[in-house]
């Protein structure tokens, strides 16, 4: 488990259907570093992007055409509220970048429903825990 955030593992609760539900929280120095290495600065706002990846990249990471199936997600914390980091089997690491700022999803956490086992990009949205509030995913990206 990370030192600076909690989560849940993945639950199946229909073959077709996996919940997610993230809670984090922690020191905001703590953060900082993470941060800084998923291309978000401190105050939220994203910096440029990596590079572009190959499709061939993209899918060692189980990223394909902008999907990654859901059942490799294992567990996942929210960076801040333009990314989340989702840890997937076999240790590699996938961030999970917002459309915008989703408020609230730092303090309250998230909940996602992926059908048919896919989670997508630009296709998919999250739900905010307390709040209801839905943000769209903007990429799903490798994370060295």
């Amino acid at each position: 488990m990370n030192h600076f955030s909690r989560g849940v593992e993945v639950k199946s609760w229909k073959r077709w259907t996996i919940f997610w539900v993230v809670l984090a929280f922690g020191p905001q120095q703590l953060l900082a570093e993470e941060w800084h290495r998923y291309g978000v600065s401190k105050t939220g706002q994203q910096q440029a992007k990596p590079e572009m990846v190959t499709d061939a990249e993209l899918a060692l990471w189980g990223i394909v055409d902008g999907c990654l199936n859901s059942r490799l997600v294992h567990y996942f914390y929210v960076l801040n509220s333009h990314a989340a980091v989702l840890e997937l089997a076999g240790g590699k690491k996938v961030l999970m970048r917002f459309h915008g700022d989703c408020q609230g999803v730092e303090q309250y956490g998230f909940v996602h429903t992926a059908q048919n086992d896919k989670f997508c990009a630009d296709s998919h949205s999250i739900r905010v825990l307390q709040t209801g509030d839905r943000c769209k995913v903007e990429s799903l990206e490798p994370y060295p």
